[in-house]
């Protein structure tokens, strides 16, 4: 039986069909990891900075917050999103290697970001970022399930090029001149 993630029913016939060529989605897809890890890991010490300031200016002021919760709650959504980062930047460089495992992994790796997504509206309190990956996640998670490997056919017919499909594709001979007038 197929993981309903992983293979959902509409990859064999998709509403939008494009030739996405597996091999670069992945290493456009492990670029984009890469930089979302670094960002994961710059937010890590901003959160710690955050809760500090936060207890420091409440015990001064001789009220109670009560914000580690919540901080607490910040600091393990950026970890999750550091976790699934790095999965779908493994999956991602996996793809690129054309090892048709790495498809999986970026998908798991969308679905705990997004989970530590869901976590960090607790723990920051915004929406809109929540969001904005919420509509990148689902884009790329469509393109990878349609995303075709070398020698698979592709959705859309005609002229193609890449992977060594002519016409259209790079060293493809030009078209004929127009007949004259």
């Amino acid at each position: 039986m197929a993981n309903m993630l992983t293979d959902p029913p509409f990859a064999a016939d998709p509403p939008i069909k494009l030739n996405v060529p597996a091999k670069t989605l992945g290493l456009v897809i492990g670029i984009l990891a890469i930089i979302g890890i670094i960002l994961d890991l710059i937010a890590l010490p901003v959160v710690f900075a955050l809760n500090n300031s936060v207890s420091t200016i409440c015990s001064l002021s001789g009220v109670n917050c009560g914000t580690t919760g919540i901080f607490g709650l910040a600091i393990i959504s950026v970890l999750i999103g550091l976790v699934g980062s790095i999965l779908y930047a493994f999956g991602g460089f996996r793809m690129y290697q054309l090892d048709r495992s790495g498809k999986n992994l970026v998908i798991y790796g969308l679905v705990v970001n997004l989970v530590g997504g869901i976590l960090a509206i607790v723990g920051y309190g915004g929406v809109g970022g929540f969001i904005f990956s919420l509509i990148i996640a689902v884009v790329v998670y469509y393109l990878v399930v349609i995303s075709r490997w070398p020698g698979d056919a592709p959705l859309v017919a005609g002229p193609t090029g890449g992977y060594g499909n002519p016409p259209g594709g790079y060293g493809s001979p030009p078209p004929p001149p127009p007949p004259g007038v």
